[in-house]
């Protein structure tokens, strides 16, 4: 019976040794089929998964040759707009005609009343919009171009936005005497006559004209003449000039001194001449 014993039991071991290297054998083949014990580096599929693991999460440009060509885009310059366009642009639109209640462009009582709330009270106003009046006045205006239409609208005296031309030269004196009087005479150095061109007109005088007196003129606010109303200017023709270069320098009925601009003393009579010209 020891015999017997001993000998199924050396069969046993026998069988389970030769069960752990068949399972030995079979787990190395199969190691080798999946690849494990060594990289394969001429495998493409291996070779761009390695790529993919060590690419660097970031990149720096060191030149413009392979950036995106932008489109250009042509920025013009233009210049600053003075008082006188902002307000035409913008305002005059309801102030000539006083629309919903606007006060008239030109209305020294009206705006004189305005004016006591401050400067900065009536820019507020028109920031914010007021009454039927919009944001802004309706524009695209900045605070700086509110702010210098509010003062040329309302008839603030503010330093002048464009450099004042030179004086206008008067014709040499035929004698002495009359180079004495040239000086006083200056205001009527231009004829007063309807549709006729004055000698002298610049740009500047132009702009006051077409922008500020415009304003008014255009529509007859508060009877001012209207441009080329021959009727409403003949009565004031024929005080003549000097009469109406003082009626503009110290302001009549509702115009302003100088009619709300800035013209100098020189520049009155050949604007007040280009207005007869229109």
């Amino acid at each position: 019976m020891s015999g017997a014993t001993d000998s199924g039991m050396v069969k046993a071991m026998g069988m389970v040794v030769i069960a752990v290297v068949v399972l030995g054998l079979a787990s190395a083949f199969v190691a080798r089929m999946l690849g494990v014990g060594g990289d394969n580096s001429s495998d493409p599929i291996m070779r761009n998964a390695l790529m993919d693991r060590i690419e660097p999460v970031g990149s720096v440009r060191t030149s413009s040759d392979d950036l995106p060509q932008a489109s250009s885009v042509m920025v013009v310059a233009s210049a600053p707009k003075t008082g006188e366009e902002l307000v035409n642009g913008a305002c005059a639109a309801c102030h000539a005609a006083g629309v919903a209640g606007a006060p008239l462009l030109g209305d020294e009582a009206a705006w004189a009343s305005r004016r006591e709330l401050g400067l900065e009270a009536l820019v507020a106003s028109v920031i914010n919009g007021k009454g039927s009046m919009p944001a802004r006045g309706g524009s695209a205006y900045s605070d700086e171009e509110i702010e210098l239409a509010v003062q040329t609208i309302a008839l603030y005296e503010v330093a002048e936005v464009e450099a004042a031309p030179a004086a206008v030269e008067t014709a040499p004196a035929a004698d002495d005497s009359a180079a004495n009087t040239a000086t006083e005479a200056a205001p009527s150095v231009v004829a007063v006559a309807m549709g006729q061109m004055p000698e002298g007109l610049t740009d500047s005088i132009k702009a006051s004209v077409d922008g500020v007196c415009a304003g008014c003129h255009i529509a007859g606010v508060a009877n001012a003449p209207k441009f080329g109303d021959v009727e409403a200017w003949q009565p004031r023709l024929d005080k003549g000039m000097d009469a109406l270069v003082a009626s503009v320098a110290n302001g009549l009925n509702v115009m302003p001194p100088r009619g709300g601009s800035a013209l100098t003393d020189e520049e009155i009579p050949i604007a007040i001449q280009y207005m007869l010209s229109k």
